[in-house]
């Protein structure tokens, strides 16, 4: 669902949200966030984005529990045919309970959204779900929003939470999980929760009773073609050229290369970026553990070597769209140069 339909986000109304987007800025908080922040009286509108449907549905689902008494009525989750009906929704009061929690899809007014939220019903919730796929540095930038609702970031999740989740899932089967096995299936899983979840169940039932090891992870677990991608990256910075283009001819059989170019590139430019100008990345909104691995990472190769692996990258790309190579010519062309070859 896109947002600018749910806020009305015209050039006309630009300014004005864009200072809301403003205002409510620091008040942006995370899934761990709210989960705590529920032990509270639950704000009266929240916002809930980001790029993991996971995420987002479990978030859905917490605000839903504030709603007590009669959940069939204390609980509304539909698209509204418009912005009065909404409203008059939100002016119900609850039945048997302290709060009504209204979430609400769909195409909506933005002006009745904001004039409702200057004199909300303090016993209904408001929610809006928007799915915001995540940018070249791996952020999702706060969407403009009206004055009054909270956004709630719904993203990949630190890893440190997936540590109890997978292991409260595996205990139902009586089977454990190593460290290393959670974070290899973390890995493996590019951190998207939706897969995590569904992996960690098939692990839990291959080793019932059992312990999960890496190498449990390594043999039943796909691979996400980020993690792929990722593992490519790490032998062009170590120039391990033989496990390098090893990798490409797994990506090849599983025709997994045109996203390739595109994410190698992603990558290298934050580290070059991070080279020229390590505290600029506290500008940019990412989180602290990004931020000191993109330092480390670019600290192992000059800003002359990233360059050169920039351009060799551009060259590669340039030979496959104009059709001088074929996809994985061009992958396997640009792997050999930068592993083996690449001028320092």
């Amino acid at each position: 669902m896109n947002l600018c339909r749910i806020i009305g986000h015209t050039p006309k109304r630009r300014k004005t949200i864009d200072l809301y987007c403003f205002l409510v800025y620091n008040c942006t908080m995370d899934f761990p966030e709210l989960q705590k922040s529920l032990l509270n009286p639950p704000k009266p509108c929240y916002l809930l984005y980001g790029d993991d449907e996971f995420v987002l549905a479990r978030a859905v689902t917490l605000i839903c529990g504030v709603a007590g008494g009669i959940k069939e009525f204390n609980v509304v989750d539909k698209e509204f045919k418009s912005a009065n009906d909404l409203v008059e929704e939100l002016m119900m009061l609850p039945v048997m309970g302290n709060y009504r929690v209204i979430v609400a899809r769909g195409k909506l007014d933005p002006s009745a959204v904001e004039a409702y939220l200057d004199n909300p019903n303090h016993t209904s919730v408001l929610v809006f779900v928007s799915h915001t796929p995540h940018d070249s540095w791996n952020h999702t930038s706060t969407p403009s929003v009206p004055k009054g609702v909270t956004p709630v970031t719904c993203n990949r999740v630190d890893i440190k939470y997936i540590y109890p989740f997978v292991r409260r899932i595996a205990k139902e089967c009586g089977t454990a999980f190593t460290d290393g096995a959670v974070a290899k299936l973390y890995g493996r899983c590019g951190g998207y929760m939706t897969r995590i979840n569904s992996e960690t169940q098939k692990l839990a039932v291959y080793r019932m009773g059992g312990t999960v090891t890496e190498e449990d992870v390594d043999s039943v677990v796909e691979p996400d073609i980020e993690y792929v991608v990722y593992d490519l990256g790490d032998c062009v910075i170590s120039g391990n050229g033989a496990r390098a283009l090893e990798i490409v001819g797994e990506m090849a059989k599983a025709n997994d290369l045109t996203a390739a170019f595109t994410l190698l590139y992603n990558r290298f430019k934050r580290l070059f970026a991070a080279a020229l100008d390590p505290e600029g990345l506290n500008e940019l909104g990412l989180k602290p553990y990004m931020i000191t691995k993109l330092k480390t990472e670019s600290a192992k190769l000059t800003k002359r070597r990233l360059k050169s692996i920039i351009d060799m990258l551009a060259d590669a790309d340039m030979s496959y769209k104009s059709g001088v190579m074929s996809q994985l010519d061009a992958l396997t062309s640009f792997v050999s140069r930068a592993t083996y070859g690449g001028a320092e």
